[in-house]
């Protein structure tokens, strides 16, 4: 695959997962699922935008150059803590089909890890840089939408660790 194959790719896949969180914030029954999924939404505009930027600057340059890409998310470390302390404002609750909104909303991330864990792996070490970036932050993304869920569903996981089960 090419850089500007990539970068297409990478364009068109942030543009789906952006607009799932458009619809998503736009059917939820919960102020609290609304604001989850619009600062989501937010967040992959920030990338649809980085790679227009990108796409533009290979057709230009016929390069790209590696610039941060930031993310609103804080790091894992620092969210995973916060979430602990402050709880989820969905657990327990399944309003306006929030946990069906949830799983969607994990299938879509884990479709976006394994896109950019592809492009990393099959691209030279310029382009494999900018996609390991957003390798990074969609595993963010798939660490708090599945931390959602597991206490939305009580399941007795956080970020992907049991914490409990009924049986102790």
């Amino acid at each position: 695959m090419t850089v500007e194959q990539a970068l297409r790719e990478a364009l068109s896949h942030e543009i789906d997962v952006r607009d799932r969180y458009v619809e998503a914030a736009r059917n939820a029954g919960d102020a609290s699922a609304r604001d989850f999924y619009r600062f989501l939404g937010d967040d992959e505009q920030s990338h649809v935008s980085y790679l227009e930027k990108k796409l533009r600057e290979w057709k230009a340059e016929g390069r790209i150059t590696y610039a941060g890409l930031a993310s609103a998310l804080p790091d894992p470390e620092v969210l995973e803590s916060a979430a602990q302390a402050a709880g989820s404002a969905l657990a327990g609750k399944t309003p306006g089909g929030e946990t069906e909104a949830l799983s969607r909303s994990l299938a879509a991330e884990e479709l976006s890890v394994a896109f950019y864990r592809g492009l990393v792996a099959g691209l030279g070490a310029e382009a494999s840089k900018l996609f390991a970036r957003f390798l990074e932050i969609e595993e963010g993304h798939r660490r708090i939408v599945r931390a959602e869920l597991d206490l939305t569903t009580r399941t007795g996981h956080w970020f992907d660790f049991r914490e409990f089960d009924l049986e102790d």
